[in-house]
């Protein structure tokens, strides 16, 4: 758009701040309270499903089901208000571009009328020049003596030399002229491309202020209605919350390895199957001879595939310990403490079974994806955080509050880690040859 704005044609942003500012409004009020206390159980309901097996198992299912619907409501406006910084983040970069624009054709411009103003005044200079020359006719000097002739001569060539500068500064002047008015179009254009652009990045700020804010109330108050299921849940189970608490998160966890460990098959399946090709290809090669006329083609036993490495084995992934008590209030923004994060990190290595050596591939890891800051946030593919989730939600099974707290954020990602490659060093490496991991 700038390269296009730059050769002279105007082209405005498409505006999409009130189609998001709405959405993501929208989204606050329709999903910022999923469910009320009046959709959970009430604590005698509780008490009288307990009078029988059947009815116990089935309040059990239904409490389950509640607390994933607050969790998966979180996660929603969560990645809503990821989606909505990124957008006020594209509008503001390209606010800035804009204005970057304008204030190159704004010094262009100044440069043009500056010429042009001074081929101006030489236009002028010259005219005088040949006021003060005067013109003469050539057919005058038969009638002139020898020496007035000479003299009109010596004027004759000097008028033409100041009528050929003359020319050429008027097509000079002309040209500047124009160029002057094609910058000025163009410095009036990049200036309404500006203030659009700067309409729509405060627009859009005001969207992802909104949308932080539900993303921020949803935290809270999925702590709060967690809080109270999980208790009834202890209650049916005869357990205690933290444990049924710790009993959901493993089986998340169990579920997303699994996951996980699907992606990791498909991707060795798909890289054997490249290497199978390019084995094949290398058979076919003309190492087999023709057939021989009227014989029989020899037989010839093909080359055996390598033998692949067998993959490293997964470290079981250490629960992931229970995510800070919210206090009442606001909750917190994004904290982006680089150093912090990094020693956090460097202290739960050990929890998965790595060693120190492991930690400078995980800081090269993750300084790639995100320079360790929390609210990291790739505008064009939507990942987030220190380990860039895609969504950023998938991060909830370690902690509620994934979108501002890099402690929850690193537990997700380097249990990531351990069911995909193994080890940080395993996903570093397969960083450097895919560039990504």
């Amino acid at each position: 758009m700038l390269t296009m704005l730059l050769q002279g044609k105007k082209f405005s942003f498409v505006s999409m701040g009130s189609v998001v500012l709405t959405g993501v409004l929208a989204a606050a009020v329709l999903t910022a309270v999923p469910a009320s206390a009046a959709d959970f159980p009430s604590w005698d309901e509780v008490e009288q499903a307990k009078q029988s097996v059947e009815a116990t198992e089935k309040q059990a299912a239904e409490i389950e089901a509640l607390l994933g619907e607050v969790s998966a409501d979180a996660g929603r406006l969560g990645n809503a208000a990821v989606r909505a910084t990124a957008d006020h983040q594209r509008a503001a970069s390209e606010a800035e571009a804009a204005s970057r624009t304008l204030d190159v054709l704004s010094v262009q411009r100044a440069e043009a009328a500056a010429a042009a103003g001074e081929l101006t005044e030489q236009m002028g200079a010259l005219a005088a020049q040949t006021y003060k020359t005067g013109g003469v006719d050539s057919s005058l000097l038969m009638l002139l003596d020898a020496d007035a002739a000479v003299d009109a001569m010596d004027r004759i060539t000097t008028l033409q030399g100041i009528s050929g500068r003359t020319d050429k500064l008027r097509a000079d002047a002309s040209a500047a002229a124009n160029v002057l008015r094609s910058l000025e179009e163009r410095e009036a254009a990049a200036a309404e491309t500006r203030d659009e652009a700067a309409a729509e990045s405060l627009q859009l700020a005001r969207g992802a202020q909104a949308a932080a804010a539900a993303a921020d109330a949803a935290v809270r108050g999925h702590g709060e209605q967690s809080a109270v299921l999980l208790g009834q849940l202890a209650v049916l189970r005869d357990s205690s919350a933290e444990l049924e608490e710790e009993r959901l998160r493993g089986l998340q966890a169990e579920e997303d390895y699994q996951r996980q460990q699907a992606a990791r098959e498909a991707e060795e399946a798909a890289r054997e199957a490249d290497r199978q090709k390019d084995q094949d290809s290398e058979d076919r090669g003309g190492l087999t001879p023709p057939p021989l006329p009227g014989g029989p083609a020899p037989v010839i036993n093909p080359t055996p595939a390598p033998k692949l490495p067998a993959p490293p084995p997964v470290t079981p992934v250490p629960p992931a310990p229970p995510a800070p008590k919210l206090p009442p209030g606001p909750a917190p923004a994004p904290v982006d403490d680089p150093a912090g994060a990094q020693a956090y990190a460097a202290g739960r290595l050990a929890a998965f079974g790595w060693g120190p050596d492991q930690q400078r591939c995980l800081v090269n890891l993750w300084q790639r994806e995100s320079g360790w800051r929390t609210s990291a946030n790739n505008p064009f593919s939507g990942a987030y955080g220190i380990p860039q989730s895609l969504p950023g939600d998938k991060m909830a099974t370690a902690g509620a509050d994934w979108r501002t707290n890099y402690r929850t954020q690193i537990e997700w990602g380097l249990g990531y880690i351990a069911a995909r490659y193994g080890s940080p060093c395993a996903a570093w490496q397969h960083s450097e040859d895919k560039n990504w991991y």
